[in-house]
């Protein structure tokens, strides 16, 4: 198991990859922003790890379930944990984001430890992302419309323009601003949708999604839980073949200096 977890972090890599990259794109596009502190889980028990690929991965089996679990990465408001669940029975088991739940703590002490709280529904997200997609694809038609009729308004005015002898050195700028406008729209919409296929390609192929395990078969993929920096432990509870299992965690918290 600790060597699929080796693959399909690599997959996951890629995907995350490339949605750090347009978020980081857009919020250099809207100016100065206080960098935000970087988040990362350690298992609470070092001592009953696995290293793979740097990540710290804990095993548990109970009753010929096999379920692993490791931090992956922190993904805006979000850190991702990846599951991998096997199926060693001898009946068919079902896995879904739906039965892993997390607690948190706010100190050292289990007594601290509050809640129970589901994980990130990736059903949930993709439905928002093609409402999003819907309504942005929509917005920029709109846009490329008026932007194309001030094109040909303004084109039209300066051939009148010039046809009348009354051309100066502003004939033509209108159009140039109109056919500008109308590129920068183009442009935008396109980063738009490209950020939101970028998403839908985490949250269909990274994400942990409902399965039905074959004896013998396996899957993974990842969780994520909202980040709270008041947080010191965080407990991950897998439900799995009538099983449940319980991965410990402790959160640093690392602040990041603006660049003077």
């Amino acid at each position: 198991m600790a060597r699929r977890l080796l693959d399909v972090t690599s997959m996951s890599r890629s995907f995350t990859s490339k949605v750090s990259l347009v978020a980081s794109a857009l919020l250099a596009a809207v100016g100065c922003a206080t960098p935000a502190p970087i988040v990362r889980l350690e298992p609470r028990a070092p001592n009953n790890v696995v290293w793979v690929a740097g990540r710290a991965v804990q095993v548990k089996e109970r009753a010929g379930v096999r379920v692993a679990a490791a931090f992956e990465r922190q993904l805006g408001r979000g850190l991702g944990v990846r599951l991998e669940i096997e199926n060693g029975t001898g009946a068919p088991i079902d896995v879904s984001p739906d039965d892993v739940t997390f607690m948190t703590c706010a100190s050292r002490d289990n007594t601290s430890c509050v809640g129970s709280w589901g994980v990130v529904d990736p059903e949930q997200v993709l439905a928002g992302l093609d409402e999003q997609q819907s309504r942005s694809t929509a917005e920029a038609s709109n846009r490329q419309s008026m932007n194309t009729t001030l094109v040909f308004l303004s084109a039209v005015g300066d051939a009148a323009q010039i046809a009348s002898g009354h051309a100066d050195p502003s004939t033509g700028l209108n159009t140039v601003a109109a056919s500008d406008a109308a590129a920068a729209d183009a442009a935008r919409a396109e980063g738009v949708q490209m950020s939101i296929e970028d998403q839908r390609e985490l949250w269909s192929n990274a994400a942990l999604r409902r399965n039905t395990l074959e004896p013998g078969r396996g899957t993974s993929g990842l969780v994520f839980v909202p980040v709270d920096l008041k947080t010191h432990y965080l407990w991950v509870h897998v439900r799995a073949g009538g099983q449940t299992f319980a991965f410990g965690f402790q959160q640093t918290v690392r602040s990041v200096a603006p660049r003077v």
